[in-house]
């Protein structure tokens, strides 16, 4: 499941690195920090696909195509955005994320 430039390939690399990491944490009071980042780090994440799937959706002009340059400065912003948007927790999803894996981890 490969698309253009195989980025939804890297996207899913990512997803994978970033389970892996959450699943070899171990379930010790201590490693809550290391939690609380790894969920956010999956959030942003899931956010850099989200606003990446949302660019690829909007509507574009083939007047004036876009060049490579200003593509890769798109996904880089995307990127930042996503970061960004994990780090003040405005979404949400990391907070979630952890509160279910530290039940888990508490049984």
């Amino acid at each position: 499941m490969t698309s253009v430039n195989g980025k939804l390939s890297l996207d899913a690399a990512l997803f994978a690195r970033q389970q892996n990491r959450i699943e070899k944490l171990p379930a010790s009071p201590q490693q809550d920090d290391q939690l609380l980042t790894a969920c956010s780090e999956f959030e942003a994440v899931f956010t850099q696909q989200m606003l990446s799937a949302m660019r690829q959706a909007s509507f574009e002009s083939e007047l004036v195509p876009k060049s490579s340059g200003e593509k890769v400065f798109e996904s880089m912003l995307d990127e930042q955005r996503a970061q960004q948007m994990a780090s003040t927790g405005s979404l949400g999803l990391g907070r979630m994320i952890y509160e279910q894996l530290r039940e888990q981890m508490g049984k």
